[in-house]
């Protein structure tokens, strides 16, 4: 009597595992109230009984599809032109389920993403803010929330649905992504929907779908540790049946040990993963921006990088693989993306610096195709890293959307951007564009936080001086009488003044970093080093930080161990054209003589050249040779001087150490 009931026990237990695609289902992006793109193809999917047919119907169109064998199918309706009317879209399984989802219009849909400052919600700006948004409903603007989810694998589906924007639904939403799609629906007076997916404190890397990492060789050592330590990809589980092999090799001695009473040996361990968190490697892609493909969309919009603030250009590399990663998964290989540069924000004395390289590696993902920025130098808070004026950050994106992707005439997108520079004897002239109508102080005074340098890069605040109606600026400096280089806003906690007549601020830059006029890219930055002599006071970093400052934390030293030479030695990746070296030591120590030695397999070094320096004082050298390939980068410190200060005269310092190539 045992056994009928096991059975029927059993039979039961199966049927609750079976897939709940017994019948036709939609993912949770296709609610009531949709916003479906216009003049594109719309994927429709989701799932249903294996083999079944299904059929969707959607403003005048019909079309088929026969499930896959795990229920998944998908239906691409034809594009369609704009429709503000609400219809129905239909699924059905042929003679079963059927779904229907109510108030669908057809207009323009967009993706935001990105960390707190995308992620804050109108119930938290100024009160102007959100007085607008409680102003009444915006009729033709659409919202979605995607609820915070980590996964370690692709999910198929999130939670989540489509609402009007109302007083009552928007002071939970993206502020950003609300004051950008309300002023598309002003401007363009159709349907908007806008998709916020944003996970507060994130890094950039959980976000990105790996197949943007692909032929962007300065990233192939991340993306060779990524594949083969993410779950489900073919590296990963090449290793893991390695792996399964190896413990059932070890199953079967540990069974012979156990019977001899011998000592059972250690177990093989799995092959290692990636971390998964929002602030990890993976899991916010995974789980948040997944689930949406391939919907139909319009474009991006992103506002992230506080949390990745001191990585300089590797930023930019990051940002590509962003970008390539998302089009890809999404297939619309030309989606604007648009992003907002970090507004200024004190992050403390010891990471002075981290942020202006920081912005200009946001600038320089501006030479990828179809991308925009969003200066906010000023409306932001150098004591909050939240700015709360963020009606004014949507309004900036959507001048980049309305000229670039809606070709609207006589729109303004940026603010005075870098151009170029000449020295013209005591005074450097830069030149701005996007400044047609000319540049303008927003408090009437002269321009501010402009700085220039000589040859020593100690740069001296400057006067500037606009010229005319032309979008130039002429800087001079009593302390430097015979400049040849400037910046601006290189502080940052800056907030300079100089504008555009449509009031968009200038941004940060200088005109010799990253790219050196003369010496090109220095390709050294934030490469990894390792020391023949390693201190371990805290002085054993900060050889490739892009900071020249002589403390601890951002300047290099040895050990005090007594023997010399003693050397360091930069690792760049991969064989790069190299053309020159530019090294200093700080205003304490005993360091003396210095080599720079060049390898391409880090073996055989060849000397580049030398230079001495005098105990105790600031001094720098600058080596160039003719163009070769390089991977390895050495610093060898052949003796010192006699004690000069608090510090041995074993030590051997270095303020920086950075190494050239071409620029790009």
């Amino acid at each position: 009597m045992i056994f009928p009931r096991r059975s029927l026990l059993l039979s039961l237990t199966a049927s609750a595992l079976l897939p709940a695609a017994a019948e036709v289902r939609l993912p949770h992006v296709f609610t009531n109230g949709a916003v479906l793109q216009r003049d594109r193809a719309v994927p429709v999917w989701g799932t249903a009984g294996a083999g079944k047919k299904v059929t969707v119907k959607f403003a005048g169109q019909e079309k088929s599809v026969q499930a896959a064998a795990d229920g998944k199918w998908r239906i691409d309706l034809d594009a369609m032109p704009v429709s503000a009317e609400g219809r129905v879209l239909e699924a059905a399984e042929e003679g079963g389920h059927r779904v229907e989802v109510k108030d669908l219009l057809v207009g323009e849909v967009w993706l935001a993403s990105g960390q707190s400052n995308m992620e804050w919600t109108i119930a938290n700006t100024r009160p102007e803010d959100q007085t607008l948004a409680k102003s009444g409903p915006v009729p033709l603007l659409r919202i979605l929330t995607v609820a915070k989810k980590l996964s370690p694998y692709r999910l198929g589906d999130f939670e989540g649905r489509w609402q009007p924007a109302t007083p009552e639904t928007v002071p939970g939403f993206s502020a950003v992504a609300y004051f950008f799609g309300r002023r598309l629906t002003e401007e363009l007076g159709i349907p908007v929907g806008l998709i916020s997916s944003s996970w507060g404190g994130s890094r950039i890397e959980p976000w990105l779908a790996d197949e943007g990492l692909a032929d962007i060789p300065d990233l192939r050592e991340m993306r060779e540790f990524r594949q083969a330590r993410t779950p489900g990809s073919e590296e990963h589980n090449q290793l893991m049946r390695r792996h399964l092999g190896a413990t059932r090799a070890w199953l079967e001695t540990a069974e012979r040990a156990l019977h001899n009473k011998l000592a059972v040996p250690g177990q093989p361990a799995a092959p290692p993963v990636l971390p998964v968190g929002h602030a990890q490697a993976i899991g916010t892609y995974q789980g948040m921006i997944h689930p949406l493909v391939p919907y139909a969309i319009r474009g991006f919009l992103w506002y992230q990088g506080e949390s990745n603030v001191g990585e300089g250009m590797l930023y930019t590399l990051k940002m590509e693989a962003l970008i390539k990663g998302w089009r890809q998964q999404f297939g619309v290989a030309d989606a604007p993306f648009l992003f907002v540069q970090l507004a200024p924000y004190n992050y403390g004395g010891e990471r002075d610096g981290a942020l202006q390289a920081f912005w200009v590696a946001q600038q320089q993902a501006l030479k990828i195709p179809h991308t925009g920025m969003a200066v906010t130098m000023d409306i932001g808070n150098p004591a909050d890293i939240h700015p709360r004026n963020k009606s004014e950050v949507g309004r900036r994106l959507a001048l980049w959307a309305l000229a670039d992707t809606y070709g609207k005439p006589g729109i303004v997108k940026s603010g005075p951007v870098f151009e170029s520079f000449e020295v013209a004897g005591d005074a450097i002239r830069v030149r701005f564009g996007s400044a047609p109508t000319g540049l303008v102080t927003r408090d009437g005074k002269p321009p501010s936080h402009f700085e220039v340098a000589g040859p020593d890069w100690n740069f001296k605040p400057a006067t500037a001086e606009i010229s005319g109606n032309d979008p130039v600026v002429t800087l001079r400096s009593a302390e430097v009488p015979q400049p040849v280089m400037a910046r601006f806003a290189w502080h940052q906690a800056a907030e300079p003044n100089l504008a555009n007549r449509e009031g968009l601020p200038a941004t940060a830059f200088h005109t010799h970093w990253p790219d050196d006029p003369v010496l090109g890219r220095n390709v050294a930055f934030q490469r990894p080093f390792t020391s023949s002599d390693p201190n371990p006071e805290g002085w054993n970093t900060g050889l490739t930080d892009g900071s020249w400052n002589g403390a601890r934390g951002t300047c290099f030293a040895t050990g005090q161990g007594p023997g010399f030479p003693k050397h360091v030695t930069i690792d760049l990746g991969r064989a790069r054209e190299v053309q020159a070296v530019r090294f200093g030591t700080p205003a304490f120590g005993s360091t003396k003589t210095v080599v720079i030695s060049l390898s391409e397999n880090g073996q055989e070094f060849q000397e580049a050249g030398k230079h001495e320096f005098a105990g105790k004082t600031v001094g720098s050298s600058e080596i160039r040779f003719d163009k070769r390939p390089v991977r390895f980068v050495r610093a060898s410190f052949l003796d010192h001087h006699e004690k000069q200060d608090q510090y041995g005269e074993n030590h051997a310092f270095l303020s920086e150490l950075e190494v050239y190539g071409p620029a790009r």
